[in-house]
């Protein structure tokens, strides 16, 4: 693989964690789904959502750099969740928002001991 090629998939990391913020921007600000603001898989979806950037984003960055990044984002959004009149900040979101960054800690130290980047 060129320097060049490597660029390439650096630059399309980058994308795929962009779109990946997007898409738990947009869940997390959204209104809640179904009767009296009921929200199906609520951690799920942290736990989900969370994991899944911090390995993105270590992918363009140190693991570190990249787990603290994830979590400040979670912060944010529930930031302004709590300026919003269907949603709410919670405790529990940004408990939930750190141990899924935990976990995409550990996907990412598993892959990096198998060899892959």
């Amino acid at each position: 693989m060129s320097a060049s090629d490597g660029a390439r998939s650096g630059d399309l990391w980058r994308v795929w964690a962009f779109a990946w913020m997007v898409a738990v921007g947009v869940g997390g600000l959204l209104p809640p789904l179904g009767p009296h603001g009921f929200q199906a898989g609520g951690p799920a979806y942290h736990l989900v959502g969370f994991s899944v950037l911090t390995v993105l984003f270590s992918r363009a960055m140190p693991a570190g750099r990249a787990a603290a990044l994830a979590w400040v984002y979670g912060l944010a959004l529930e930031g302004v969740q709590g300026f919003l009149p269907y949603r709410g900040a919670e405790l529990g979101d940004l408990a939930v928002n750190l141990v899924a960054v935990a976990l995409g800690m550990v996907a990412v130290a598993v892959r990096r001991l198998a060899g892959t980047r």
